[in-house]
């Protein structure tokens, strides 16, 4: 079981990663992505995720909690996935070096692709299940 940290604040993105990860038997935990806190920090820092879930939004400007995560020891090489319904999100992704993106609407099994090939090796049978 992969542990996963989902930065989110839409209920759109909430639902639709809870929906898709639940199935996978994936221990995960959703917190908000508008603010950055240091009650934040160390909770990231403590779960010590395997991959994390980056909604970016035009309500928010949440671009710091990327760079936070980059340079993060715990966290620098985790590898992070951008959600957004924004048109210009390959763009975005290709700016920030981020590890994948997904494109809002998705179907299941693209996100169940994209979560499984950005998990470590001994987590993603489970995934793709």
């Amino acid at each position: 079981m992969a542990c996963i940290v989902c930065f989110a604040d839409s209920a759109a993105v909430l639902h639709s990663v809870q929906q898709g990860l639940n199935e996978g038997g994936h221990s995960i935990h959703i917190m908000s992505a508008s603010r950055l806190t240091n009650e934040l920090r160390q909770a990231v820092q403590s779960l010590a995720p395997d991959l994390i879930l980056l909604e970016l939004s035009h309500a928010i400007d949440n671009p710091h909690l990327y760079f936070f995560l980059r340079s993060d020891r715990v966290t620098r090489n985790t590898p992070i996935i951008l959600v957004s319904a924004g048109r210009r999100l390959a763009h975005q992704a290709e700016i920030f070096d981020a590890d994948g993106y997904l494109q809002r609407p998705f179907a299941a099994e693209q996100f169940h692709n994209v979560v499984a090939s950005h998990l470590p090796s001994r987590h993603r049978a489970v995934a793709a299940a």
